[in-house]
């Protein structure tokens, strides 16, 4: 056996060198990526992913069982199977162990250790690796396999016509007798006996699709005890409600446990070591100014209890604003951080116009966060398709089976990850403008809210959570704000790359559609921080947001917007690698408008408010 060394990072092992993943090393040929000799846990909470895992998995479950509660895969969440590591190190071998002599067509199948193979004819010298196999949506992945000749020889057998790229056209004949096998190359799935593999070249992507998910503003291990008491979704709630401060702070408040949590105590003790005895007037006051911190929980629970929400409903909302929340501990620099630093230079003036711009184009706010801490974790695998439901050309359905990696010593699934940091342009939208849209499109009576806490707090009471990443929501409000959110943050992910020194799908976005939010961060997958989203923000933000509404046509409108969904590839789709949700729920009508009727229509043949394909979008940038 030949050992070959491979030095990758961290990263680049997390996205190309997985078990289970086959991949090419080197130019030697093709192997198959097997589970690592050492890892170390990932510091990041199992608790803190937890929710996205299951967000990710239920599609999956959903697909394969007519109740998703009773799926292996929410069973392994629920009963907290799984365990969030960092590969140290990475093994692969040799697949597949088929070789193929070019001039003859002779196949063999070997072992993993055993050396390539020479052709029985001595005059062809060595085989070369055959890298075709068997791949099948339940995870299926084996090397093809010759039958035995039908005549009962036990010669070689060959494979025939593999030029053509046609697998269909393949057969197999002996090498000793010259009879065509009846067999076909492609046999029924030996793993879940349900329908036929595919037969095709490794590595191949459609061989391995990473299921991923991408955690913002994780705590590490040691800090994420004080955000792990029963109620804190609702108290992320009530910080998007603004009835808590944001941050961690606001949070470990809310669950007793930070310093205002035990301010009573801390109060006494610093009475104590002061002198001052119980009846003295300045421990009267001490202890009064400790009491009206503690007694600010119950103001917060309530306003959450007023929404009328049950506690799942809470619990989803909640998991949106938690990640939110945390983003004020990013180390973040405002509009306002820019005017105090650079008071009385030229750039003063530059950034003065930058509160009446932000306004102009619908937010209340833009916030560079300097300091993200951001995970990338991979969870499992799927074979054939990245959805849990795919449609073949023929129009058929086939359901992918989510594959966990091989579990360790500890009965766990391994989910491999990397912890970093990065760099994001969080982007808060006008609640009240984001009413006022709805009203105006006819999605809404006027609710006549007239506050940015009112519109917040409205939302939460009328609007789902968004927990399917594939398919759009049911709720016409929730789908309407998403596809808003959805939009804006591919509009401004494009106008951003053309300034930041990054291609656009080296920029990620992370949706937060409750919260009339979103984040777009640089998803260079690397150690380092490149700095040129701090570089638009400091320096080029206005013809960034300028560049938003400057050009609303595509070069496939009108069909684009009347019959495409108002999104195709020449205008707002982005890579599946930077979008989140894979270019669905995007739609132009909204930013822009829904077009005028033509002329051939018929009078009032678009006015049919109705629906939502033909609901009249008054566009959210229309000024």
């Amino acid at each position: 056996m030949v050992f070959d060394q491979l030095n990758r990072s961290n990263i680049q092992a997390l996205w190309r060198y997985m078990p289970g993943q086959p991949y090419n090393w080197s130019s030697k040929g093709s192997v198959l990526g097997e589970p690592p000799r050492q890892v170390t846990p990932l510091d990041v909470p199992e608790g803190w992913v937890a929710p996205q895992l299951r967000r990710l998995l239920l599609p999956f479950a959903s697909a394969s069982s007519n109740d998703p509660r009773v799926g292996a895969e929410l069973t392994a969440l629920k009963r907290r199977q799984f365990s969030l590591v960092k590969a140290e190190d990475l093994r692969a071998v040799r697949f597949p162990n088929t070789f193929l002599c070019r001039a003859c067509g002779a196949f063999r199948l070997i072992r993993a250790a055993d050396p390539a193979p020479t052709c029985p004819t001595s005059s062809h010298g060595r085989m070369e690796q055959f890298s075709w196999c068997e791949v099948h949506e339940c995870g299926h992945l084996s090397e093809l396999t010759a039958p035995r000749c039908g005549s009962g020889c036990r010669a070689t057998m060959r494979l025939n016509n593999t030029r053509d790229l046609n697998t269909s056209r393949w057969y197999w004949t002996c090498d000793r007798c010259q009879r065509r096998s009846d067999e076909p190359v492609v046999k029924w799935c030996s793993t879940c006996r349900d329908g036929r593999p595919q037969v095709m070249r490794v590595p191949q992507t459609a061989a391995y699709y990473p299921q991923q998910v991408t955690v913002i503003n994780p705590p590490t291990r040691s800090d994420y005890g004080a955000l792990a008491y029963d109620g804190v979704y609702a108290a992320a709630v009530a910080q998007s409600l603004g009835a808590l401060p944001r941050g961690a702070e606001g949070l470990r408040r809310a669950g007793g446990t930070s310093s205002a949590g035990s301010a009573l105590e801390q109060a006494r003790e610093t009475a104590e070591a002061l002198g001052i005895k119980p009846g003295d007037e300045l421990y009267d006051q001490l202890i009064a100014k400790a009491q009206k911190r503690t007694d600010d929980t119950p103001a917060w629970n309530a306003q959450v209890e007023v929404l009328g929400r049950d506690p799942e409903t809470i619990e989803a909302f909640g998991e949106e604003c938690r990640q939110l929340g945390l983003a004020w501990d990013a180390k973040p620099l405002t509009v306002q951080n820019l005017l105090d630093g650079d008071a009385g230079t030229q750039l003063e003036a530059y950034y003065q116009q930058y509160p009446k711009l932000i306004s102009h184009y619908g937010f209340t706010d833009v916030t560079l966060l300097r300091e993200l801490p951001i995970a990338y974790i991979v969870a499992g695998y799927t074979r054939i398709s990245s959805n849990a439901v795919a449609t073949t050309r023929r129009g058929t359905q086939t359901r992918q089976r989510f594959r966990f990696f091989p579990a360790g010593r500890d009965s766990k699934f391994p989910m491999y990850g990397v912890r970093t940091e990065t760099e994001g342009l969080l982007f808060e939208l006008d609640k009240l403008a984001v009413v006022r849209w709805l009203v105006d499109s006819g999605v809404i009576e006027d609710p006549g809210l007239h506050t940015q806490e009112n519109a917040q707090q409205w939302i939460f009471q009328f609007s789902d959570p968004v927990l399917d990443a594939f398919n759009a929501p049911d709720n016409s409000i929730t789908g309407a704000i998403l596809g808003l959110v959805h939009s804006m943050a591919h509009r401004t992910m494009k106008a951003l790359a053309t300034r930041c020194g990054l291609n656009v799908d080296s920029l990620g976005e992370y949706l937060f559609p409750a919260n009339c939010a979103f984040l777009v961060y640089a998803n260079t997958r690397s150690n380092f921080t490149l700095g040129g989203l701090e570089h638009v923000y400091r320096f080029d933000l206005e013809d960034a947001l300028c560049e938003l509404d400057a050009e609303t046509r595509c070069v496939f409108d009108p069909p684009c917007r009347r019959d495409f969904g108002g999104a195709c590839a020449a205008c707002l789709h982005i890579s599946e690698v930077a979008c989140t949700r894979f270019n669905t729920v995007l739609d132009r009508n909204l930013l822009f408008g829904t077009l005028p009727p033509l002329v051939s229509d018929p009078v009032g043949g678009t006015s049919r408010r109705g629906t939502e394909c033909e609901r009249q979008w008054r566009g959210y940038w229309s000024h």
